[in-house]
């Protein structure tokens, strides 16, 4: 009873939304208490039916965009949207999705999609053959183990037609052939196979086709991040970032070219891409220019009051034979939440060490490495926090970088050649904060 209030309520909030007009209500309205439209009453009554035919509760998905009990979407292209209950009923295929389609004002059952599993996992609503309306891909979770079960339908005349099925462990729908179509991406780790496969489904002659599986680098395990974005121009690919032994990081980088899908990062002409690195920075659009950038740990110079495991990131792109191709230079303060893209003249030609103390903060001071020891201080960054940070950030010859939240982020400039070749807004360009994955909470 408690899921049915529940999906009941959310279904409230979205037909109120679909149906709610702009009119302007005379005051006894106003003190009225709400009632549900006509509309709404009739679906209501349509899934009471179902729930007490079936001996079913609402169950709606654990995850994705679509975390609704019922959920409203123009599957057939009519113009008019279907209503989707999603319930878990006793018995075999205990799963349903049920779709009800308006006729005549009224709100009658169509169709069931029936599945195993014991949750809906998710569920997105996508445009995968190129026919009206949009079709519906279904996770399901099998069990408490990782492996899921993944299905898209389409619905035509009132009636389902299943497009394809697949165990995965992760997926993501993307338009890899460049054919305007999504294509579905998924990952699967079997116990039998010491390496993840990688399989893409794509809408071809009519049909789901499953293009030849492609692999995981040996060792890649848990799946940590997948990104979707050009790895060349109108290239687009998935960059599946997996931990890998016991604390490094390594990403596959996946591709649909000249009619093959294929790992980038394993041409069996040349061997695998060198992509694992000791800790956990991902691939992103670093530079901003629409291609996603690949990172590659720099260990920097160990100076006295230095951090042995402070590190610069070299950027980089990969093509499609697997050649990387250098971008950028970063440092990144993890723990400040802040990074700077650095001169590339600068790699393995800089260090950074503990700062001289300002109003009690200790900055990071960036010298000159050279000929094996510190040499010139470049500029010193200062984070300040307290009611008189501003003017701490201004003093003695500092200058603020940029603010955020109760942080005011400060430099001071040296005195070496490196530092005369700075100004305040260069260094204010060359920071950057960190963006936070809220999905993940990881950078």
């Amino acid at each position: 009873m408690h899921g049915k209030r529940a999906g009941l309520a959310l279904l409230a909030a979205a037909l109120t939304l679909l149906l709610s007009g702009c009119f302007v209500k005379t005051v006894d309205e106003l003190y009225t208490l709400p009632r549900h439209s006509d509309e709404y009453d009739r679906l209501e009554l349509a899934i009471d039916a179902v729930l007490s035919g079936q001996s079913a509760a609402y169950s709606a998905p654990v995850s994705g965009p679509n975390q609704q009990s019922v959920q409203l979407a123009d599957l057939d292209g009519d113009g008019q949207e279907e209503a989707i209950a999603f319930l878990k009923a006793a018995g075999d295929r205990p799963l349903r999705a049920c779709i009800f389609s308006r006729v005549d004002g009224d709100y009658h059952l169509t169709d069931v999609i029936e599945g195993d599993g014991t949750s809906f996992a998710s569920v997105e609503y996508v445009q995968l053959t190129g026919q009206p309306g949009i079709e519906l891909v279904i996770g399901r979770q099998l069990s408490t183990d990782v492996l899921q079960s993944l299905s898209a339908y389409s619905y035509s005349d009132g009636h389902v037609a299943e497009l394809m099925n697949a165990n995965y462990s992760e997926y993501r729908v993307v338009d890899l052939d460049g054919d305007s179509r999504k294509d579905i991406f998924l990952l699967r780790f079997e116990a039998e196979q010491p390496q993840g496969i990688a399989e893409l489904y794509r809408w071809q002659a009519g049909q789901m086709e499953r293009e030849k599986e492609a692999y995981l680098t040996a060792g890649a395990s848990l799946v940590k991040r997948i990104l979707t974005g050009n790895l060349m121009k109108d290239i687009p690919a998935v960059f599946v970032s997996s931990a890998y032994e016991d604390t490094g990081l390594v990403t596959d980088v996946f591709a649909f070219q000249n009619g093959v899908f294929q790992s980038v990062t394993m041409r069996e002409v040349e061997g695998p891409v060198s992509t694992v690195r000791s800790y956990y920075v991902y691939a992103s659009d670093i530079d901003g220019d629409g291609l996603i950038e690949l990172p590659q740990i720099l260990p920097l110079p160990s100076a006295e009051g230095s951090d042995e495991n402070d590190s610069a990131i070299s950027w980089y792109n990969l093509d499609l034979d697997g050649r990387s191709l250098p971008k950028l230079t970063t440092y990144h303060s993890f723990s400040g939440g802040w990074f700077l893209k650095l001169p590339d003249r600068w790699q393995n030609q800089f260090c950074i060490t503990r700062g001289a103390e300002a109003d009690g903060v200790h900055g990071y001071a960036f010298s000159q490495w050279e000929d094996g020891r510190r040499t010139e201080l470049i500029f010193t960054i200062y984070a300040f926090s307290g009611e008189n940070r501003n003017e701490s950030a201004s003093a003695d010859g500092r200058f603020i970088l940029a603010e955020k939240g109760d942080i005011t982020y400060a430099a001071k400039l040296g005195t070496g050649k490196w530092a005369e070749e700075l100004s305040a807004d260069r260094l204010r360009d060359m920071f950057h904060f960190i963006h936070i994955d809220w999905n993940s909470g990881e950078t």
